[in-house]
């Protein structure tokens, strides 16, 4: 009788565990290849379960008792597991989790961790709904880039540069929505073009760029600045500024304004770059992390040409709820 089987019969169903994760295995000869799903929680206690196992050369190395096993399988065992023993054997992604959830949550996070083993399929580039000129905001006067919606995407990359090939880029900013808002007062007449990608998380954690969409372009002609027209003021931010609540407010100088966020104050690769006609901008349509501080500054426009910048102001922002629960608790 080989050792494999006397120690599995001597076990009990928590030593057989163990022993399981103990048992040696070398990568290079027995690469793991299944996850092994046995409904009856009884078989794999089974003796001639465990000799069947042994005698094909399997090695299940990580257990999630009872009822799933990680570990090397050979494939001319699968139709004896199934027609003998009742059990399913694994060999690619699990889409499907709901025949485990019935199994528990060792069941469950043994799904997990075995899909973590295989990366996504490349992800395809966004593509591109419409780059119109649309009358939107307030003042009727703004430009709406909209592509689809990515599954999986949680932001994505708009890039906006006056040539095809993107060599200088006009704006670099990540977004959590499909769509971005701008206005022709802060920008050149010209024709400008625009591409997207999407950014996504993969099993595995990593996060995975798609290819940039193919560009697309719109173009700015204003009419002539009146003589009488005046440079907006520059807002007055204040050196260091806490927001409680939905929104980042400043200073109202101007007809347009632009925003940017950035983790350095020299706003060379800033995480929010955005375009409004009010003198605020809600929290939630920007990609940046509560309690966290960042670098803001504001440019504003009286409609036809660009002020300057404003001086930069180190904010933090803090959610409505938290800032709540310090009233009501004193702290």
């Amino acid at each position: 009788m080989s050792a494999f089987l006397k120690t599995a019969r001597a076990c009990t169903p928590a030593a057989f565990c163990l022993f399981l994760l103990a048992a040696p295995l070398a990568a290079a000869e027995d690469p793991v290849n299944a996850l092994l799903l046995i409904p009856n929680s009884r078989t794999a206690f089974d003796p001639k379960f465990q000799d069947y196992l042994n005698k094909g050369g399997a090695k299940l190395l990580d257990s999630y008792p009872p009822s799933v096993f990680i570990g090397s399988i050979p494939e001319a065992m699968d139709k004896k597991l199934k027609d003998t023993y009742g059990a399913t054997v694994y060999r690619g992604r699990v889409d499907d989790w709901s025949s485990f959830a019935r199994y528990g949550e060792k069941a469950v996070l043994a799904v997990n961790l075995w899909n973590k083993r295989f990366l996504d399929d490349p992800p395809s580039a966004p593509l591109i709904v419409s780059s119109r000129i649309e009358r939107t905001g307030r003042k009727g006067e703004g430009i709406n880039l909209t592509w689809n919606e990515m599954m999986k995407a949680v932001s994505y990359r708009l890039q906006i540069s006056r040539n095809e090939e993107f060599s200088l880029l006009e704006l670099d900013t990540v977004l959590k929505q499909n769509s971005y808002r701008l206005f022709p007062a802060f920008l050149k007449d010209g024709v400008y073009y625009w591409h997207v990608s999407g950014l996504m998380t993969l099993n595995n954690g990593d996060v995975k760029e798609t290819d940039f969409s193919k560009p697309d372009s719109f173009a700015i002609s204003k009419p002539a600045r009146p003589a009488h027209s005046a440079k907006p003021d520059t807002p007055a931010l204040a050196p260091e500024a806490k927001f409680t609540g939905s929104a980042i407010r400043w200073q109202s100088t101007g007809k347009y304004y632009r925003l940017q966020l950035s983790d350095t104050g020299d706003f060379t690769a800033p995480v929010a770059d955005v375009f409004t006609d009010t003198c605020t901008y809600k929290i939630s349509g920007l990609p940046v992390n509560p309690g966290t501080q960042y670098y803001m500054r504001v440019l504003p426009s009286d409609g036809w040409a660009a002020g300057d910048w404003s001086a930069t102001s180190l904010i933090t922002l803090e959610p409505a709820v938290r800032a709540a629960g310090k009233r009501r608790g004193g702290r």
